[in-house]
């Protein structure tokens, strides 16, 4: 290859640059029809090595314009999380409503706490109720509920858990390690109720998340505890 197929690096910048002259030249309105655009040019005024009040303004208009996409991409992102989380639990209380046994009841939250909100593990367990459930993820326990002093006055709370106190809260399930867990009280006419729901990342459920919906879950859970237990 002789020296005369080397094309200069700048080449491509010139061509590129050109072009783009070329197209506003030809779109002389385009800062109409785009105005945000201007916020994200550098165009100094020229007044020495001092730096004009417009030009600070613009700087400072232009750092605002970057904050507020930045918060509203945030606010979006937020929103859809929340709607599918929504859909999910929407789905989840319409299988409840179907629930006519303890049986079901069990296959119900398998499905949808374990597949739909893709969690690793999820046990009810029900303390003085009077009856006798040994199901995969519901238990009953004639005295008290395991791990019952991790339990606060809150409704719900969200907590990293050792192996052996994952291994009483989810007992049926294997534990390689420590996890997490979201522990909701189950308001039930009779005996005390707790939906633990679990997961092998420690910080999975970590203290000050959202409980807002796994919490109204627990509310509806709790209603079709009371139902099944009365019929």
């Amino acid at each position: 290859m002789t020296i005369d197929h080397i094309k200069p690096a700048t080449t491509a910048k010139s061509l590129d640059d050109q072009s783009v002259l070329d197209f506003l030249r030809k779109s002389p309105d385009f800062f109409l029809r785009h105005p945000s655009a201007l916020s994200e040019l550098t165009l100094p005024h020229e007044s020495g090595k001092a730096v004009s009040l417009i030009e600070r303004q613009v700087d400072i208009l232009r750092d605002r314009n970057v904050t507020m996409r930045k918060r509203m991409n945030e606010l979006l992102h937020a929103a859809r999380a929340n709607d599918e989380i929504f859909a999910k639990t929407r789905s989840l209380n319409l299988a409840l409503l179907e629930v006519s046994s303890w049986p079901e009841l069990n296959e119900v939250l398998a499905t949808h706490v374990l597949v739909d909100f893709e969690a690793d593990f999820v046990c009810a367990h029900l303390c003085g109720a009077g009856m006798a459930l040994a199901l995969d993820h519901i238990q009953h326990h004639n005295h008290e509920m395991p791990l019952q002093h991790l339990q606060s006055n809150t409704s719900a709370q969200c907590i990293s858990l050792r192996k052996d106190e994952l291994t009483q809260m989810f007992p049926l399930s294997d534990h390689d390690d420590s996890g997490s867990a979201a522990i909701l009280d189950l308001t039930i006419r009779h005996g005390s109720g707790a939906l633990c729901i679990g997961s092998r990342d420690p910080s999975r459920f970590s203290k000050g998340m959202d409980t807002l919906f796994v919490t109204y879950i627990a509310d509806i859970v709790a209603k079709v505890m009371d139902r099944l237990a009365g019929s």
